[in-house]
């Protein structure tokens, strides 16, 4: 499992390539119609979590449009990982029970 600095880190880190990728294309400046964090890119951080605890994150988390900046991003993602660990767990827990 990964503390809580492990994890926000893996999630910035993920961000940090996004942005990167996007001043590659030229893309650098949001538009303001649109989110900072648009669904495409949640859904990649969602990934890294997926790859960085083996966990699955529901996509359900992902807003329609994405998100309006990185700390609304981080604290949603954040809350949704330990969700998801902690629904681990329980079925580990669940399991050795039974």
């Amino acid at each position: 499992m990964l503390s809580d600095a492990e994890l926000a880190e893996a999630i910035n880190a993920e961000l940090d390539d996004i942005a990167s990728e996007a001043i590659m294309r030229g893309d650098s400046k949001t538009p303001a119609w649109q989110p900072e964090i648009d669904s495409h890119a949640v859904l990649r951080v969602c990934l890294r979590i997926e790859e960085e605890i083996g966990v699955t994150i529901s996509e359900d988390c992902v807003p329609a449009g994405g998100f309006p900046d990185r700390a609304v991003c981080l604290a949603v993602m954040m809350g949704e990982a330990k969700k998801a660990m902690a629904k681990t767990k329980d079925v580990d827990t669940e399991a050795r029970v039974i």
